[in-house]
């Protein structure tokens, strides 16, 4: 997931509109090697680093970090310090403990590390912007693109949710911020709203008062921690009551499920998945994809895609699923060099 999709849907999700902040990031140019150049030339520091531990605060929050590969700047292997950590609109990166990451840092030196850098989290050893750091070979340029067309039924906790607060035949309840929902389970209304912490994008949860009078959580996963599309489960489990967390003087209420039962799914979107490869097509332009990370860009893809001329090549390859974080026409990519096992046949 990009980092302003990330931004711009938690602080939709959870805060309420007199709360939500947003970072807008520009995006890059659609040249890579002017984007790597760039980023580079303007960072005070780059390196590598493994985050340690995370205080998993939604705006002000720490993370922890060990310096494991500096490129730039004034950096050493093995030193300790803090960055900001959150995400939650207001610039800073969502850390994960465990993790490493890959740090620009800005001009106020090397804790100065923002959202809208290339800051990104390192998922592969073969990444090739670290390649590129060290050596100074340019990440595979693709020349063609193939795009997969998946669809399933839809799992949405707010769909359930609304179901089970609302009576059989009646329209389904939305979704109330926390203040409307501890109005609501002080009258004894049904309702259901989300629990869910800032910091777990693992996860989307849920709870509420059915419309029968009952209370209930609902968990959603993997949410955010994927971007494959039609990959969503979503459980149900029933609760003896809920109790108000997490409040603090200024915020929204939020609540717990207190001796929750047995979990049961309710719905699979892998259940009824459909997927298939269409043929490779000429690249989008430039300014259709987000080259933050070069081996799995983001791109927005419209219609249907061009003609690739006889004989063009055809490695290396971009190959683009449907995002399930990043909405509707958008993908998520990943540059292959090896000629794939499966055909490549080019548009009709």
């Amino acid at each position: 997931m990009t980092r302003l999709a990330i931004l711009l849907t938690v602080a939709s999700v959870w805060m309420s509109p007199t709360e939500a902040h947003a970072c807008s990031c520009a995006q890059g140019s659609g040249d890579i090697a002017r984007d790597l150049r760039e980023a580079r030339q303007y960072s005070n520091a780059i390196y590598r680093a493994r985050i340690l531990s995370v205080t998993p605060v939604h705006f002000g929050g720490t993370a922890v970090i060990e310096v494991l590969e500096a490129f730039k700047g004034k950096v050493i292997v093995g030193e300790q310090f803090e960055l900001p950590s959150g995400g939650g609109g207001d610039c800073t990166v969502g850390f994960q403990a465990e993790s490493e990451y890959l740090m620009y840092a800005g001009s106020d030196g090397p804790t100065s590390v923002g959202l809208c850098s290339r800051t990104r989290r390192i998922t592969s050893k073969e990444d090739s912007e670290l390649r590129w750091l060290r050596t100074r070979k340019l990440p595979p340029i693709p020349v063609a693109m193939q795009r997969e067309s998946v669809s399933c039924e839809p799992c949405d906790i707010r769909q359930i949710g609304g179901r089970l607060s609302s009576p059989p035949g009646a329209p389904l309840v939305h979704s109330v911020w926390g203040d409307e929902a501890d109005a609501a389970m002080k009258t004894g209304r049904p309702f259901f709203t989300y629990s869910t912490q800032p910091s777990d994008l693992s996860q989307h949860m849920a709870v509420g008062r059915s419309w029968d009078g009952r209370f209930f959580e609902l968990v959603q996963t993997p949410h955010f921690n994927t971007d494959e599309h039609c990959v969503q489960k979503a459980y149900l489990r029933w609760c003896s009551r809920l109790n108000v967390w997490g409040s603090r003087p200024g915020a929204h209420p939020t609540f717990r499920c207190v001796e929750p039962g047995i979990s049961t799914l309710e719905c699979n979107e892998s259940l009824s998945r459909t997927a298939a490869w269409e043929p490779v097509e000429a690249l989008p332009p430039a300014e259709n994809c987000d080259w933050y990370a070069p081996d799995n860009p983001q791109c927005k893809l419209r219609g249907t895609g061009k003609r690739l001329p006889k004989g063009a090549p055809t490695s290396p390859l971009l190959r683009c699923s449907p995002s399930a974080s990043l909405g509707a026409k958008r993908h998520s990519c990943r540059v292959e060099t090896v000629r794939p096992p499966y055909p490549v046949s080019t548009v009709p």
